[in-house]
C-alpha cells in the first residue's frame, strides 16, 4: 500500500500537462521568444490554425509519406525533427522536444523554417490566414 501511495505522489509531482495558451498568453510568449511584432498576427494565426495554441499536438500520419507534425507550430518530422532520442534533421532537434511546455526549441525551429520557406511552409497558414488576421490589440 505504501508503494502505491509513493508511486502516486511521484507521478503527480512529475506529471506535466500540456500547455494550452490563451491568445494573449501566446502573444506574450512569442514576444519573449523574439518573434517580430510586424508578423505577430501571422504567427498567432498560424499557431491557432495548426495546433489551437496547444503544445502537445501530434498530427495524424500523412497519407502521402507517413510523416507527422509536432507541437505548437506543427513541425514536420520528414524534414525538421528526429523521431529518435538523438537530435537531428533540419532543426537538429528531437520531435519530442517540440512537445514540451517550454517552446524555445519549437520557436527556434519555426523561425528557421520561416527563414527558408516563409509562412507558406504551413498548410494551416495557407488555408486560414490569407484573410483577416486575429485581433491582438488588447494583448
Amino acid at each position: 500500500m505504501k508503494l502505491i501511495v509513493v508511486l502516486l505522489l511521484f507521478s503527480v509531482c512529475f506529471y506535466s500537462e500540456a500547455k494550452h495558451f490563451s491568445r494573449c498568453g501566446l502573444v506574450r510568449e512569442l514576444r519573449r521568444q523574439g518573434f517580430p511584432e510586424d508578423k505577430m498576427r501571422n504567427w498567432v494565426c498560424l499557431v491557432e490554425a495548426e495546433s489551437s495554441r496547444r503544445t502537445d499536438v501530434v498530427g495524424r500520419p500523412s497519407k502521402k509519406d507517413g510523416s507527422r507534425a509536432y507541437g505548437l507550430y506543427q513541425i514536420n518530422d520528414r524534414y525538421w525533427c528526429s523521431n529518435t532520442n538523438i537530435p537531428g534533421k533540419g532543426c537538429n532537434v528531437t520531435c519530442k522536444a517540440l512537445l514540451t511546455d517550454d517552446i524555445t526549441a519549437a520557436s527556434t525551429c519555426a523561425k528557421k523554417i520561416f527563414r527558408r520557406q516563409g509562412f507558406k511552409a504551413w498548410t494551416g497558414w495557407v488555408v486560414k490566414c490569407q484573410g483577416p488576421l486575429p485581433d491582438i490589440s488588447n494583448c
